[in-house]
């Protein structure tokens, strides 16, 4: 039995490993994703005043509707932080950058802008090896190939348990406990990041997840419901609802009521919440008012709470700055994994076997 794994584990490794070593260091890159953003773009996204009161939303998006010369303004995302500029979306895919505190419009960026820059660059790189749908796929197997050699890994190396480097091993010989080593420590984090890729790449393992639910879930309503003469009311007023409706939930994106039939909603995220998102939604009725549907992440059964968790437990926002470092020591790990593994079995190679197993 322990023959046969090694064999499947070495070859799994050997097939996926480039491509997991690539999907590993993009990974590693994208924990920094935003900060890469902001930092390679620091006019359109920081913000400075002389207060922290934020203008009303109908005035600044009035000011994004004049920046976006006739197009439609139909959403606007808040930041977390107050040195962060709102950014309401335009039809097209054009983002307008707008400091919060005097209205100024600070540049805007196309939906082609956004797709060349490094950050996203990075992303789509991650999900597809800039490969399209082909390399999405591919990115989906190798996926499943590395929790196998993680779980594979953690069975392989309980026999031996080695949990230290022999400080006086030929250089071979610590390639080899190298592996093993930093494979073990970082095994628990590896099988959460893999496990949750393979739940965010596959529908089907989602949709298992939330049928963990007793309940299944609230339809989304479809449409408002038009009335002759009325006018859809103000974006401030839909913050407003949507408060009162999720108390204690902060805004972190709404669509912005605009005419037609249209529902209006608003992501939320309590404080505990660990998504970058959120995942509470309220759902409005533009023209009324009336919240035809709120999902509180508070009052969230078992399925909807696990499918919520799989982002954040992927990314490492889990529980914020300090998962977020493990998680990137442990992708970069993973990418050890795949060039010692690779270096243990050239060394075997050339010897027409294994030296080390």
């Amino acid at each position: 039995m322990h023959d046969a794994l090694l064999k499947l584990h070495r070859w799994s490794a050997l097939v996926s490993g480039a491509f997991l070593l690539l999907v590993a260091l993009s990974g590693a890159l994208l924990v920094f994703e935003g900060a890469i953003d902001r930092g390679l773009n620091p006019g359109l996204w920081h913000v400075t005043s002389a207060t922290d009161i934020a203008l009303s939303l109908d005035t600044l998006a009035a000011r994004a509707a004049t920046a976006a010369g006739g197009k439609v303004v139909g959403s606007v995302t808040v930041p977390t932080t107050l040195d962060r500029a709102y950014v309401f979306g335009a039809a097209g895919g054009l983002a307008i950058f707008v400091n919060p505190y005097t209205g100024a419009v600070q540049g805007t960026r196309t939906a082609e802008e956004r797709e060349r820059g490094l950050a996203r660059r990075l992303h789509v790189f991650h999900e597809t090896l800039l490969a399209g749908a082909a390399g999405g796929g591919l990115v989906g197997v190798v996926t499943i190939l590395a929790l196998f050699l993680v779980l594979g890994g953690i069975i392989l190396w309980w026999p031996r348990r080695i949990i230290r480097l022999n400080g006086n091993a030929s250089w071979k010989r610590t390639i080899f406990d190298l592996h093993h080593v930093l494979g073990i420590f970082a095994a628990i984090v590896l099988v959460a990041i893999t496990a949750s890729a393979t739940a965010i790449k596959y529908r089907a393992v989602g949709a298992v997840i939330v049928k963990l639910d007793h309940t299944p879930p609230a339809e989304r309503p479809k449409e408002s419901l038009v009335v002759p003469g009325a006018t859809p009311i103000s974006a401030d007023s839909v913050a407003r609802i949507a408060r009162a409706t999720l108390p204690g939930a902060a805004i972190m994106n709404m669509s912005i009521p605009r005419g037609g039939t249209d529902i209006v909603t608003v992501g939320m995220r309590f404080q505990e919440d660990r998504t970058p998102g959120g995942r509470s939604r309220a759902y409005i009725d533009q023209y009324s008012g009336r919240v035809m549907l709120a999902q509180s992440t508070r009052t969230a059964e078992l399925g909807t709470r696990l499918d919520n968790l799989k982002r954040s437990i992927h990314t490492g926002d889990v529980l914020g700055k300090p998962t977020e470092v493990i998680w990137l020591l442990a992708t970069l790990i993973m990418a050890e994994q795949a060039v010692t593994g690779f270096v243990m079995w050239w060394n075997g190679r050339r010897k027409g076997q294994p030296r080390i197993s």
